[in-house]
């Protein structure tokens, strides 16, 4: 019998709490942690159309990288997403375990997992701070130019379009951070990165890279983080075999492009 503990106590030995923020809110944040679990779906985000995928499948448990409470909650009720999504969870009794930062940082993380989507090489932790694991660096299978690179990204990550600025090189050691790490430029040219891929960036950003010889690829949030979930899976899967263990068909990016 696998319970909800059984798999957090797993998951926390892949992606420790204590490579998390500070700031952040990861492991159980709603649910029993005695309960049976015989089926789990994971995802990105903690949704209503995800709580009833996991309800249609018979999960008792889900799976996610961002937090489903992340600000202060001070009720739940149906007025609002985290209230509808916390109380269709409780309803169905569906337990969320959410692996955020931990995650971003874990060997074999959301990082590593977009560095392998891009097929990078000789990939080595790029960021030398307190959270040393945070950021890849590593090699193209070969020498791309600035767009050319941009639409290879486009195309390994699904994405619906992606930004960039021109460096003005060609490119072959590609720096990555999933989500929001434009703050890594500084390290990923100290790395020797030609370009850099993130999640989220500003036009002051671009500016900067550019200025640097530095081609930055903004491919969306959702694409430079999603690849960590298949990876949830795999884990979960291959530690819990009896579990059935799935990723959701129903949590899509919420950007969309014209």
């Amino acid at each position: 019998m696998t319970t909800v503990q059984d798999i957090l106590t797993f998951l926390e030995g892949f992606a420790p709490p204590e490579l998390a923020e500070s700031w952040d809110n990861v492991g159980l944040l709603c649910g029993d942690r005695t309960q049976t679990v015989t089926g789990v779906l994971c995802a990105l985000d903690v949704t209503e159309e995800v709580v009833a995928e996991a309800a249609a499948q018979g999960a008792e448990l889900i799976v996610a990288h961002h937090p489903a409470i992340f600000t202060s909650v001070s009720r739940v009720t149906a007025d609002d997403a985290t209230g509808r999504i916390l109380r269709a969870a409780i309803r169905q009794d569906i337990a969320l375990i959410c692996m955020h930062t931990n995650a971003d940082c874990a060997r074999g993380g959301v990082n590593d997992a977009l560095a392998s989507a891009l097929f990078l090489t000789g990939v080595v932790d790029m960021e030398a701070g307190e959270n040393k694991m945070l950021g890849r660096v590593g090699d193209l299978p070969r020498e791309m130019q600035p767009r050319e690179f941009a639409h290879y990204v486009k195309e390994c990550l699904h994405a619906g379009g992606v930004q960039f600025c021109d460096g003005g090189k060609p490119i072959r050691r590609v720096a990555v951070g999933g989500g929001a790490c434009g703050k890594l430029m500084d390290q990923a040219l100290a790395k020797g990165a030609d370009a850099f891929v993130i999640g989220d960036h500003s036009y002051d950003l671009m500016q900067r890279a550019q200025s640097l010889g530095l081609t930055l690829v903004d491919a969306g949030h959702f694409p430079t983080e999603d690849p960590v979930v298949a990876v949830f899976a795999a884990q979960i899967s291959g530690a819990f075999p009896s579990v059935h263990t799935a990723v959701s068909v129903r949590h899509t990016d919420c950007i969309q492009f014209v």
